[in-house]
């Protein structure tokens, strides 16, 4: 069951959503209209754009002949990758290089009827030429009016036109320039041409954020892409950056194997002057000394000589070990290890020192346990005191030994030296100069072979990239004709939507029978459409919608009194604030209850605001409820008949007292209820508004049933809490709700009668009708 009220509810909801887009259809209409106008005029103005796209491949490798010959001289890095390539390509040389070369920083304009201007860079009749650049901004708009075949006029901003020709130059402060003719320039005699001037590196920076370059995955080829008004000149620029990329990385490439080969030129002259400074030095040497063959006389006294140094450095290195052990002996504590007597033949030392070594350890193993003074140190200290004593001596002994073979080994080598300076001893110098001779020659071979390498390597240099795909356009990117309607459909549709709903947002009022059902947990009894006329009674014509709808109302208001035929049917009329019409209600329900012959008598209780003498064109309506209540009238002098009906009878409220709810809750106005059921069918009592006086309440007790009259578009939506309110609190008998001057074509139960063939609306007034109409807007 909850399920299915849901699927109603949201129902409901829907048809009053489209019923209030139907109700507000011009509204619509202009919107539409207008979003579709603006679509299409943005269409004509904004001028298309395309894509263009290219792709290139880019290698990753060296030549190994080119990374052998530069790594091995370390004076080159391996070739860099896809990104530094892709840094390369959107580098400002690169882009400022195709700006200058397609001289993108001039731009050709041609007005359209549109207010708009077209790029006519493929088209265009002339071709500005700077000659010379002055030191003002280049940022400049003229338009150029092409007169004739020899003669143009210049139009700037606030000042006059001025006629020049074409062959002539002129000057600005931003340099000396010209106008060149093109093949297209007889197309355009007469026309008025645009020229856009703008700085280089502004161009430059642009063109770096529009071209977009992006590596393809899992591949070594790399995506152009760019969006241009005029697809030609998109290719060129595409094309043109390939060209200057690949030839940046050409000579990239060439620039650092130049490098390369002017280092190894440098180097191998100077390689070579020293090879010339050392065979000259060679050959020299040998004729001034006449050397041509060494004696091998030569090579016995070297030799000899080396057997001899040999000798005396051992001699040497023997003496130095018994310095080192005199050093050890005459230290003061004679602590660590003893030296070492290696290369020293004399076991009687070695047994000394090991002797020495032993004594020591073992007084040191004493000390661990017992304290230095102790007697028992003084037998070991004795024997330490010996065997350094021997050892002296031994040392003594052995270093005279040594010293005077030294002195013998000293003689003989002086004898050695005597005889070898007697010989052509020159060989030693000789080979020192050969050998550098042949270090020379080997390096200027080496470098000898690089440069050629690097010669052939530079000569063949190609670049890294290869082109896959030539620039190519991929159509127009925008703007889209169909998002554009697409989007215009939609505001159209989306802003009066936001108007309606806001507007009703705003105005917080109740807008439909969805609304009073949700805001007071009520249902409603019946809705009535908005009367076209302003006449109070309505009902007289029977061929109305709404005087179908009192009379649908007649017949509900017999069932609400359980169909009880008996006299006195007391009803109640009230609403939360003043002007939603409860006494419209009454006075109409009153009329088709006369018109169907139920005596009823209308009761105005609203005695500060009466008006049913008004309505109902009492001549007599000064005399009223207040003047009974006081004592001032009788019943037969308040109740007057109308001219309707013979069974409508009405009481007015007569003057206003000072304390109108003080006479409402009189025992008098109680009887005279009393009296009213026995004479008549229905007695329908209109009451101020509950929500601003309490008249209502003090009243519903002698009441049977209470209708209780909403307005849309005018009641305010926080009433809807206080009407559930009053009926939590049973504050008014048996209250039902009445929803009254609904907008027809807002409302479903409205639309049947609309459409019910039987009943033939009158012939509204054009005032009446243009008043319908702008309620739609």
């Amino acid at each position: 069951m909850e399920v299915a009220n849901s699927i109603d509810s949201g129902s409901a909801k829907a048809r009053v959503f489209f019923n209030k887009i139907l109700f507000h259809w011009p509204l619509y209409l202009i919107f539409l209209t207008v979003c579709l106008g603006l679509a299409v005029f943005y269409l004509k103005y904004k001028r298309p754009v395309y894509q263009i796209y290219a792709k290139v491949m880019v290698k990753d490798q060296q030549k190994e002949a080119n990374k052998a010959a530069l790594e091995a001289i370390n004076l080159t890095e391996a070739q860099t990758g896809i990104d530094e390539q892709m840094g390369l390509m959107s580098s400002i040389p690169v882009t400022k290089q195709v700006v200058e070369d397609l001289q993108l920083w001039t731009t050709y304009l041609e007005r359209t009827p549109y207010y708009s201007y077209k790029d006519i860079y493929s088209t265009t009749p002339v071709e500005f030429k700077l000659i010379s650049r002055g030191k003002g901004s280049l940022n400049s708009i003229f338009d150029v009016v092409i007169e004739s075949d020899s003669t143009f006029l210049i139009k700037q901003p606030k000042e006059k036109s001025i006629r020049f020709a074409f062959q002539n130059s002129l000057v600005n402060s931003f340099g000396t320039w010209k106008l060149d003719k093109t093949p297209d320039f007889k197309h355009y005699i007469g026309k008025t041409i645009r020229i856009k001037l703008r700085e280089i590196d502004d161009v430059v920076s642009y063109y770096q954020g529009a071209i977009h370059e992006s590596p393809i995955a899992k591949s070594s080829m790399v995506a152009f892409r760019l969006e241009d008004e005029v697809p030609e000149r998109g290719r060129e620029i595409v094309d043109d950056l390939i060209r200057v990329y690949m030839a940046a990385s050409v000579e990239e490439k060439r620039r650092s194997t130049q490098n390369t080969i002017k280092f190894v030129e440098e180097r191998l002259g100077s390689i070579t002057q020293e090879l010339n400074n050392v065979e000259n030095k060679y050959t020299g040497y040998k004729s001034v000394r006449g050397i041509t063959e060494i004696a091998d006389q030569s090579s016995q006294y070297v030799g000899g000589a080396q057997s001899n140094e040999k000798q005396l450095n051992d001699i040497k290195i023997q003496i130095s070990v018994l310095d080192g052990v005199d050093r050890y002996l005459n230290s003061d504590d004679n602590k660590g290890n003893a030296p070492s007597t290696l290369g020293i033949n004399s076991p009687a030392l070695q047994s000394y020192i090991d002797r020495l070594t032993d004594l020591q350890l073992e007084r040191t193993k004493m000390l661990s346990t017992l304290p230095e003074s102790n007697p028992l140190f003084n037998p070991i200290n004795q024997q330490i005191a010996l065997t350094r004593t021997a050892l002296k001596e031994n040392l003594k002994t052995t270093r005279a030994s040594l010293l005077e073979t030294q002195r013998n080994l000293q003689s003989v080598g002086s004898s050695y030296q005597s005889t070898i300076r007697s010989l052509p001893g020159q060989e030693r110098d000789l080979k020192d100069i050969d050998r550098m001779k042949g270090i020379k020659e080997n390096l200027f071979v080496y470098l000898l072979q690089k440069k050629e390498e690097l010669s052939l390597d530079y000569a063949s240099t190609i670049s890294d990239a290869a082109i896959i795909d030539q620039a190519h356009s991929g159509g127009q990117s925008a703007p889209i004709p169909g998002s554009v309607y697409a989007m215009a459909l939609l505001f159209g549709l989306i802003v009066p939507t936001g108007m309606i709903y806001g507007r009703d947002a705003f105005k917080n009022k109740v807008s439909s029978k969805g609304a009073v059902i949700e805001g007071t947990g009520l249902p409603v009894l019946i809705e009535i459409t908005d009367s076209d006329t302003t006449d109070p009674i309505v009902v007289l014509n029977q061929k109305t919608f709404i005087g179908e709808q009192f009379r649908d109302l007649r017949t509900k208001l017999s069932y609400l009194h359980n169909n009880n035929n008996n006299p006195g049917k007391t009803t109640l009329f009230t609403s939360s604030i003043s002007g939603e019409g409860k006494s419209f209600v009454l006075s109409n329900l009153g009329t088709v209850l006369a018109i169907a012959g139920k005596k009823t008598v209308l009761v105005e209780l609203d005695l500060r605001n009466p008006t049913l003498a008004t309505r109902f064109n009492l001549k007599n309506s000064t005399i009223g409820l207040t003047d009974y209540i006081i004592g001032n009238a009788n019943q037969t002098q308040i109740i007057q008949k109308s001219e309707i009906s013979d069974d409508l009878h009405i009481i007015c409220g007569g003057a206003v007292p000072p304390n109108p709810s003080e006479l409402l809750g009189s025992k008098q106005l109680a009887n005279l209820i009393s009296e009213l059921k026995l004479k008549y069918d229905h007695i329908l009592i209109d009451t101020p508004p509950v929500h601003i006086l309490t008249d209502a309440t003090i009243i519903s007790p002698m009441c049977d049933l209470c209708l209780y009259v909403i307005r849309q578009d005018y009641t305010p939506s926080q009433e809807l809490g206080f009407i559930n309110e009053l009926s939590s609190d049973n504050k008014l008998p048996r209250m039902k709700l009445i929803f009254n001057a609904v907008k027809s074509e807002l409302h479903a139960n409205s639309y049947i009668y609309q459409k019910n063939s039987y009943i033939k609306e009158p012939t509204r007034s054009m005032k009446s009708k243009m008043k319908k109409f702008a309620s739609r807007f």
